[in-house]
């Protein structure tokens, strides 16, 4: 299975694609849920994790969020508008962090196990009007880390 996936960046790759040519236009934009929470590995937050909400129906551009230094997020459905598509969603959350010398982040490996990112079993239902989901994370299973040496790609957004 991990071979099928490649690695984490690749895959992200697949679905930001089509995300940031329809997600980041200025076309109508259909009804959204306004998403908010925290997400929390072993009751501490993450700070900088990226927190997708991918439509289980097809077509819908997935919603994006990162982290601060509490754990809190919000999510951008598009470049000025923020929320994510009504309906169910599959969730990954990603904690990887590549090298930045331009803001002098540091290289951190990811932390989350694959169960929260690349093989995700985390769904929410996202409803008309405000919204928290929050996430408490535990760790243990595998850990998939991402081939951005080869690839040069992590999980970027574009957007927000």
């Amino acid at each position: 299975m991990i071979r099928a996936l490649r690695s984490w960046t690749e895959w992200t790759g697949i679905i930001l694609a089509p995300a940031l040519l329809l997600g980041c236009g200025s076309g109508d934009t259909p009804p959204l849920g306004q998403v908010t929470g925290v997400v929390t590995l072993d009751g501490k937050p993450i700070d900088g994790a990226m927190i997708q909400f991918e439509p289980v129906s097809n077509g819908l551009p997935t919603a994006f969020g990162k982290t601060d230094s509490e754990g809190k997020y919000e999510l951008w459905y598009s470049r000025g508008n923020k929320g994510a598509s009504l309906g169910e969603a599959l969730v990954r959350i990603q904690a990887f962090r590549d090298a930045n010398p331009d803001s002098g982040e540091t290289r951190r490996p990811e932390v989350i196990p694959a169960r929260y990112n690349v093989m995700t079993d985390l769904k929410v239902e996202v409803t008309r009007g405000d919204q928290n989901h929050n996430f408490d994370l535990k760790s243990g299973g595998e850990i998939i880390q991402p081939d951005v040496e080869k690839t040069g790609r992590s999980l970027v957004t574009g957007c927000g």
